[in-house]
C-alpha cells in the first residue's frame, strides 16, 4: 500500500493491526504508529495526527528508556511525534524545544559513540534537526527568526552544496517576508556577501546559476509585480527539467496578465499529461470559476480526469508517484 501511495488505505489498515493483534512485539507496535502518523500527514489529515500522537506522552520521559538506558521509539517516530504534538497541543513553541531535545541526545550519541558510521549517522540526524527547527520557526511564523537560524546554519556548514540549497530558502523567505532586496542579495553573484566571502578566503556563496537561481529569480519578479519579465522567466524554463513546475506558475502570471485563456490551456495541457498535484487542479479548479458559470460541473469533470489518470497510468512508475487520495477541497468541491 505504502509503495502504490495508497496512504489513507494504510492508515486504516495499521490502526487495524494495532488494535486486533494483541501478541505484537514492542518493535512492531512503534512501526505501525509511525505508519499510522506518517499517513495521516500525508493525506492532509495532520490534525487527527497531531491529536493521535498526544497518547505517546513525554518521548522524552524515563519510561520510554530499557535498563541500559536507550530509548525503545525508533528516531523517525520521536522526531515526527515533535512536531505532531506541538500541533496537537496548539504550542508551536513546544515543538521548537522537541527538537532541542532531541539535538542533545544526538550529541550525546556523538560523543560518547566510538564507530565511525555510527557516528556519522548521528551527525547527520543533528544536521536534519538543525533543518526542522528552522521549519517549526516557519511554520509558527516567525519567519524572521527562521531566516536567521537558516542563515546561521550557512555559516556553521562547510559543504558548498547544502549552502547553496540553504541559501535558497532564505531568499525564499526574504521574498515571503516581503524584503525584496535581501532577496535580491541572496541572489546576486555581486553582493557584498559574496566579495567578502571571496576576500577572506571561505567558500563563496553562489546562486546566479542554474535553473534553480532562475527559478527564484522568476519568483523575485512575481513579488516585485513584474509579470511580464516573470513570463519571459518562466518561459524560459518551461522546457527544462522543473518544466510542470515552471508551466504552472507560467499560468498563474498569465492569469495576471489578464490571459485567461491561455492560463487555462497550460494547465489543461499539464492534467491532460497526467499530473495532479494539489497546487494545480486547485488552481485549474479557480480558473474554471472565473470563466464560466457552470464551474461544478468542470470541476466534477477534472476530478474525474484524474481519478482516470490514475486508473490508467503511462507506466508503473508514475502511477506510484500519483496513487494518492485526493480529496474535495482539492478540486474546490
Amino acid at each position: 500500500l505504502l509503495r502504490q501511495g495508497h496512504y489513507y488505505r494504510a492508515a486504516l489498515l495499521a490502526v487495524s493491526c494495532l488494535i486486533a493483534d494483541a501478541e505484537l512485539s514492542q518493535k512492531e507496535i512503534f512501526e505501525l504508529l509511525y505508519v499510522r502518523l506518517a499517513c495521516l500527514t500525508l493525506i492532509n489529515q495532520t490534525p487527527l495526527a497531531g491529536k493521535e500522537s498526544l497518547a505517546l506522552g513525554d518521548i522524552h520521559s524515563p519510561f520510554y528508556l530499557d535498563e541500559h538506558g536507550e530509548c525503545i521509539l525508533p528516531w523517525e517516530l520521536r522526531v515526527l511525534a515533535v512536531r505532531l504534538q506541538a500541533l496537537g497541543a496548539g504550542d508551536a513553541r513546544r515543538g521548537v524545544q522537541g527538537y532541542y531535545d532531541l539535538a542533545a541526545y544526538a550529541r550525546m550519541r556523538i560523543r560518547w559513540t566510538y564507530g565511525l558510521e555510527v557516528k556519522r549517522m548521528w551527525e547527520e540526524r543533528l544536521k536534519d534537526l538543525g533543518i526542522r527547527v528552522g521549519n517549526a520557526l516557519v511554520e509558527m511564523g516567525d519567519l524572521e527568526a527562521g531566516r536567521r537560524h537558516f542563515e546561521s546554519l550557512i555559516e556553521a556548514t562547510t559543504d558548498q552544496n547544502k549552502k547553496t540549497v540553504l541559501g535558497g530558502w532564505v531568499a525564499m523567505l526574504c521574498l515571503r517576508m516581503g524584503d525584496i532586496e535581501n532577496a535580491r542579495t541572496w541572489l546576486s553573484t555581486g553582493d557584498d556577501k559574496l566579495m567578502a566571502d571571496e576576500a577572506s578566503g571561505n567558500d563563496p556563496l553562489r546562486l546566479s546559476k542554474g535553473p534553480k537561481n532562475d527559478m527564484l529569480k522568476a519568483l523575485l519578479s512575481m513579488a516585485e509585480g513584474d509579470y511580464e519579465a516573470a513570463v519571459a522567466g518562466w518561459r524560459s524554463l518551461s522546457d527544462g527539467h522543473y518544466s510542470v513546475l515552471a508551466k504552472q506558475n507560467l499560468a498563474v502570471c498569465l492569469l495576471y496578465t489578464s490571459q485567461l485563456s491561455e492560463t487555462s490551456q497550460l494547465l489543461e495541457e499539464l492534467v491532460a499529461e497526467k499530473h495532479a498535484f494539489y497546487a494545480l487542479t486547485f488552481n485549474l479548479a479557480t480558473v474554471y470559476e472565473l470563466s464560466t458559470d457552470k464551474s461544478r460541473d468542470k470541476k466534477m469533470q477534472l476530478a474525474e480526469r484524474v481519478a482516470e489518470s490514475v486508473r490508467s497510468p503511462v507506466d508503473e512508475a508514475a502511477a506510484n508517484l500519483r496513487r494518492t487520495e485526493r480529496s474535495n477541497m482539492d478540486f474546490k468541491l
